[in-house]
C-alpha cells in the first residue's frame, strides 16, 4: 500500500532513537485477542458501552484495552489494560510483538500513525469506530498523513454525515466509510397513557403544535410573543404551555385570556384543546411523555432565563425537535451532544425564539431536527450493535500470516 511522503517522513522520524524500557506485561491470553484502542477524547461511557456490548456478544472474549489518557473504563468485559505505547516504532513493535492481537478496534479520531501503520503491516485487521472528523480542524500539512493512515482501516464507522464527508475528502472517495450514528446511553422514553394519546391526537387532527416545557415565569412573555407571531403564519397553531411551577397554571391561564385575548384550555379543569383553542395550559410534569409525543417542536423552558431545564433527551427520544437557549446548567453535556448531532436549534434571545418557532412550524424543518435527535439518542444502541458486529467480524476473519518481530 502506497504511503504519502508526509507519512514516510513521519515514520522515518519515529524510527530514530533507542526504545524506552518496556512496561511489565502479563502473559498474552491463549486464543484470539481483540485489541480496543481508545483514542484521546473517547468518553468513558462510550468505551464502557462497547466493552459491555462485546462481552454480551461473546462469552469469554479476550480483550486488551489501550488508552491514550485516563484510566480504563470500569466494568465491561475488559480484563487487560495498559497505556498505549508512545508513537515511536521501537516501542510500537515491542507492544505488538508481545500481544499479537488478532484484530484492532480504534475509537475516535486520534490515530497514532506509527501504531496504525505497523499494525496494518503485520496483517492485523483494523476497524475505526465512533469517528467524528472535521476537516477544517486538521492542519493542511497533516492531511496527507491522516489520509494515508485512514486507508489502512478495513471499515470506518462514522458518527454523523458530516464526518462521512470529511473522511472521504481526506482519505479518498473509495474509503470504506459507513454512517452508524453516535454511541450514547439510551434513555428510557417517558411513559404516557396510549389511549389518551390517541384521543388527543385525533382531537388535534394534525394541527401544528409546539410545547414550552417547564416554562418559568420569567420566560412566559417570550413564549407568548413567539406563539402570537407564529400564529400569523399558521392560524391553527396550538401551544402546549407547561409552567415550571404548576401553581402558576390557573394564573397563567387567566393572563393568557385577559391580557393577550387568546383562547385557552386548562388541563387542570379537564378542558380539551378544541379546534378554536390556541393555548393548552398543563397542570404539572406528570404527563410530559404525552406532550412530547404530541408536539413536533419543544422549547426547553429555563434555557433563556434559568434556573433549570428538563433533560433534553426526554424530547429527543420521543421525536420532538428541540429549541434551547444558552442556559443549559446541569444538562449542558446532553445539550452539547445533541447540538453536535445537528439535533437542536440554539437561540440566544426572545427574538431568536420568535424566529425559531415561526421557522420550525414547517414540518420538514422540524422533522430534520427530530430525526437527528432520535439518531443521537435512541440510535445509540444500534450504533453499539453495528460496531460490535464489525469488530467481531474483523476478529473472526481469516488473517494472513503476520510478522512477529
Amino acid at each position: 500500500m502506497a504511503r504519502s511522503l508526509a507519512l514516510g517522513l513521519y515514520l522515518l522520524l519515529a524510527e530514530r532513537g533507542a526504545a524506552m524500557p518496556a512496561p511489565a506485561r502479563p502473559a498474552r491470553p491463549e486464543g484470539r485477542l481483540l485489541w480496543v484502542h481508545a483514542g484521546a477524547g473517547t468518553r468513558p461511557e462510550t468505551l464502557r458501552q462497547l466493552l459491555d456490548g462485546l462481552g454480551a456478544a461473546r462469552d469469554g472474549l479476550a480483550l486488551l484495552v489501550t488508552t491514550e489518557s485516563g484510566p480504563p473504563a470500569e466494568g465491561g468485559a475488559a480484563g487487560l489494560h495498559e497505556a498505549a505505547p508512545p508513537d515511536h516504532l521501537p516501542e510500537v513493535r515491542a507492544f505488538l510483538a508481545h500481544w499479537r492481537p488478532d484484530a484492532g478496534l480504534f475509537l475516535g479520531n486520534s490515530l497514532p500513525p506509527a501504531l496504525v501503520t505497523e499494525a496494518h503491516d503485520r496483517g492485523i485487521p483494523l476497524v475505526l469506530a465512533d469517528a467524528g472528523f472535521d476537516q477544517a480542524a486538521i492542519p493542511v500539512w497533516r492531511r496527507g498523513i491522516v489520509g494515508s493512515v485512514l486507508v489502512r482501516f478495513g471499515r470506518i464507522l462514522a458518527r454523523d454525515a458530516e464526518s462521512v464527508t470529511a473522511l472521504r475528502r481526506i482519505g479518498g472517495r473509495a474509503l470504506p466509510v459507513e454512517l452508524v450514528g453516535r454511541i450514547d446511553e439510551v434513555p428510557e422514553p417517558l411513559a404516557c397513557d396510549e389511549a389518551e394519546r390517541e384521543a388527543m391526537a385525533d382531537l388535534l387532527r394534525a394541527r401544528p403544535v409546539w410545547l414550552a416545557a417547564a416554562c418559568p415565569e420569567a420566560e412566559e412573555d417570550a413564549v407568548i410573543d413567539a406563539h402570537v407571531h407564529a400564529m400569523s403564519q399558521a392560524h391553527r397553531l396550538l401551544l402546549i404551555l407547561s409552567p415550571a411551577d404548576p401553581a402558576r397554571a390557573p394564573i397563567l391561564a387567566r393572563r393568557l385570556g385577559e391580557e393577550f385575548g387568546l383562547i385557552v384550555a386548562s388541563r387542570a379543569q379537564d378542558e380539551d384543546p378544541l379546534s378554536d383553542v390556541q393555548v393548552l395550559v398543563t397542570d404539572g410534569p406528570a404527563e410530559m411523555g404525552l406532550w412530547y409525543r404530541l408536539a413536533p417542536v419543544t422549547f426547553l423552558g429555563g434555557s433563556l432565563a434559568g434556573p433549570a431545564i428538563r433533560p433534553p433527551t426526554e424530547a429527543a427520544t420521543l421525536g420532538s425537535a428541540i429549541v434551547h437557549g444558552p442556559r443549559t446548567g446541569v444538562q449542558a453535556d446532553a445539550v452539547q451532544r445533541l447540538s453536535e448531532a445537528r439535533a437542536t436549534r440554539p437561540i440566544a434571545s426572545a427574538d431568536d425564539l420568535r424566529a425559531a418557532i415561526a421557522d420550525l412550524i414547517a414540518p420538514d424543518k422540524a422533522a430534520t431536527l427530530a430525526g437527528n435527535a432520535w439518531l443521537a439518542t435512541s440510535g445509540g444502541a444500534e450504533a453499539v450493535e453495528r460496531i460490535v458486529a464489525a469488530a467481531l467480524g474483523a476478529l473472526d476473519r481469516d488473517a494472513p500470516v503476520r510478522r512477529t518481530g
